[in-house]
């Protein structure tokens, strides 16, 4: 998600890994809360140098990301917003 998207999402909203288009049965996570940062990082999945982002906390409805090797990654887990796409507002 951009900025703008972000700024706008809310604890209680519904979201999927942006990087997952191709699959079938997506992981859906519900967002428990997001913190704005505003600092010169490399953005994980852009790549290129940012000024500000937001760090979105995803709570895993299918226990946690996988990982390598038959581990998970931490659930709930903090992401960058361009690592997640919005699915369903929160009202």
């Amino acid at each position: 998600m951009n900025l703008k998207e972000t700024e706008r999402l809310k604890p209680g909203a519904i979201v999927r890994q942006a990087w997952d288009t191709r699959s079938c049965d997506p992981s859906l996570g519900l967002v428990i809360g997001k913190v704005h940062v505003t600092e010169r990082h490399t953005a994980k999945i852009l790549g290129g140098v940012k000024e500000q982002r937001y760090d979105v906390v995803v709570h895993w409805f299918n226990g946690g990301r996988p990982a390598t090797f038959g581990t998970r990654w931490p659930n709930p887990e903090k992401l960058q917003n361009w690592e997640v796409m919005l699915v369903s507002r929160a009202k």
